[in-house]
Formats: structure tokens, C-alpha cells, sequence
């Protein structure tokens, strides 16, 4: 009896809950050609599309303004991303700037930014392939 009870509700829920997605697929159907007449409406004519004026004159091409106004810093050996970022955030953007530090400066400056030793920049030559790198 406990079997034919339990069959008989899980028979009755499945015929609900499909009477109601029925449902709601029929009502969502009804309003389809609504919205699709409200897209086809918002839509322009290719032909009543108003051109777009655009700049006549020749943009200036300065030298200057191709010139980056600072280096790739991980180009020297040692400094990877993150010590560009410390080095850009102390002001040092370009090889002239880093050939001019000395180690133990330039380690007591990132201090706040990167951990690094005065004696790792020494032996990474940082100093002396900036000062490499600005000659060219």
C-alpha cells in the first residue's frame, strides 16, 4: 500500500510540475512576436545611417613624440618585471637615470619596494649595462 501511495504522488507532482513548464512555454511563446517586432523596429536602415565625419588634416608626427619616454629596464640582465615596477615607482625610467645610481643607494631606495641586496646589483652588473645601454 505504502509503494502504490508513493508511486501515485510522484506521479501526480511530474504531471504538475509539466503541466506548469507547459504552461510557461506557451505563454513565452505567445510573446515571442512581440519582442521580435520591438527588435525589428529598433533597427536602422543601412541606408538612412547618417555618415560620420572624420578628421581632414594630417596628425603632426613629431620625433620627440616617438621617442617612449622611458627604457625597457628588464631588458638588463637581472631586472625582471617586478624590479622594473620598483624602479619606475623610486623615478627611474630610463638607463641614463640607473647608470647614474650606485648599488648601495639604489638597494637602500627599493628597500620600500623590493627586497634586494646591494651586493646581488653588483653582481648583476645592473649599473654597468645601464650605463652600456645609455651609450646606444
Amino acid at each position: 500500500m505504502y509503494k502504490l501511495t508513493r508511486s501515485a504522488t510522484v506521479l501526480g507532482v511530474g504531471l504538475s510540475i509539466s503541466a506548469f513548464v507547459g504552461w510557461l512555454l506557451m505563454r513565452e511563446s505567445k510573446r515571442a512576436p512581440e519582442s521580435d517586432t520591438i527588435v525589428k523596429s529598433r533597427m536602422a536602415d543601412p541606408d538612412e545611417m547618417s555618415e560620420i565625419p572624420l578628421p581632414l588634416e594630417e596628425i603632426d608626427s613629431d620625433d620627440d613624440a616617438a621617442v617612449p619616454s622611458f627604457d625597457d629596464l628588464t631588458e638588463i640582465r637581472g631586472i625582471g618585471p617586478n624590479y622594473a615596477q620598483a624602479l619606475h615607482a623610486i623615478g627611474i625610467t630610463r638607463f641614463e637615470q640607473l647608470a647614474q645610481e650606485t648599488a648601495d643607494t639604489l638597494a637602500e631606495r627599493l628597500a620600500a619596494h623590493a627586497t634586494i641586496s646591494s651586493q646581488r646589483i653588483r653582481e648583476s652588473d645592473w649599473i654597468g649595462q645601464a650605463v652600456l645601454r645609455a651609450q646606444h
